[in-house]
C-alpha cells in the first residue's frame, strides 16, 4: 500500500514540477524590470514583483494606470502614490492590457476609477472564466473582485486630463489583448517581451492563448505606427526598449 501512495504521490508531483520548469524556463534570462525608471516626462515604471505596471501623470493630481498589478494589497501602486502625494482617488482610470490575474489583482482599491479593457477579456479579468491557454486552464476561477466600467473599441482614443490614449486590439496572447500608445509610448502588456540584447520577441506560449495570432496582432500593429510617433516600447515582464525600430524589425522577420 506504501508504495502505492508513493506512486500516486509521484504522478501528482510530476505536473507540478513541469509547471515550475516551465515558469522557470519563462522567466529566467530576462531583462530586470525597470522599477523607478521615468520616460518621456510622464510615465513611472513600477515593480510589483515579476511583473511591472506603469503610472502616467494626468495632470492636476490625477493619474492613470496601465495595469493594476499582481498584488491585492497593491503595496508597490499606493508607495508610488504616496511618493507623489497622492491617496487612491488620484487614480482616474485603469486601462488593462489583458485580463490576467498578475495585471488586475489591484483594480479593487480604486474605487474611483474607471477599468477599461476590450470585451473578449471581460469575464477572463473579473474571474468569471479561465484564460484559454496552458497555464491558464490550470487557474481556479474567483472572482477578482474586479469590474470592468468600460469596453474599448479597436483604435479609438481616450481622453484622461491631458492624456490622449489610444487602444489597439492585438488578440493573441489573451483574445482581448490590448497595447495602448500614449505620447510615444506603446504598452504591449505581455503580448510581447524584449531580450537582453534589445530585440522584440512574440509572448511566451504556455500563457498564451494563440501564438500564431500574436505574432499576426504584433506585426499588423507595426504597420499601422507611422515613423517618428513610437520613442518607447514598455512591457510587462522585461523592461522597456527605445525606438520603434525592435518592433518594425520584427515584422519584417
Amino acid at each position: 500500500m506504501k508504495r502505492v501512495l508513493k506512486i500516486a504521490g509521484l504522478l501528482l508531483l510530476l505536473p507540478l514540477l513541469g509547471l515550475v520548469a516551465v515558469f522557470v524556463t519563462m522567466f529566467v534570462g530576462n531583462p530586470e524590470i525597470p522599477g523607478g525608471l521615468e520616460l518621456e516626462g510622464f510615465v513611472r515604471v513600477v515593480d510589483d514583483g515579476y511583473v511591472s505596471l506603469d503610472v502616467l501623470d494626468a495632470g492636476n493630481g490625477e493619474v492613470v494606470l496601465i495595469d493594476a498589478g499582481a498584488d491585492p494589497q497593491g503595496k508597490a501602486i499606493l508607495a508610488e502614490l504616496k511618493r507623489r502625494g497622492l491617496g487612491p482617488d488620484a487614480v482616474k482610470a485603469i486601462f488593462l492590457t489583458h485580463g490576467h490575474v498578475d495585471h488586475v489583482s489591484g483594480c479593487h482599491l480604486f474605487p474611483k476609477a474607471e477599468v477599461l479593457a476590450f470585451a473578449e477579456d471581460v469575464a477572463i479579468a473579473e474571474g468569471k472564466e479561465k484564460p484559454g491557454s496552458l497555464m491558464g486552464r490550470l487557474l481556479p476561477i474567483a472572482d477578482r473582485q474586479v469590474r470592468v466600467t468600460r469596453t474599448l473599441k479597436d483604435g479609438e482614443t481616450i481622453n484622461v486630463g491631458n492624456l490622449a490614449i489610444r487602444a489597439y486590439s492585438i488578440p493573441g496572447h489573451s483574445r482581448g489583448s490590448a497595447a495602448y500608445q500614449v505620447k510615444g509610448v506603446l504598452f504591449l502588456g505581455d503580448s510581447a517581451d524584449a531580450t537582453k540584447d534589445g530585440r522584440l520577441v512574440a509572448a511566451k506560449w504556455p500563457v498564451t492563448e494563440d501564438s500564431a495570432q500574436n505574432r499576426a496582432s504584433l506585426k499588423a500593429l507595426a504597420a499601422r505606427m507611422l515613423p517618428g510617433e513610437v520613442k518607447q516600447l514598455v512591457f510587462s515582464h522585461t523592461g522597456v526598449l527605445p525606438g520603434y525600430m525592435p518592433l518594425q524589425a520584427f515584422a519584417a522577420e
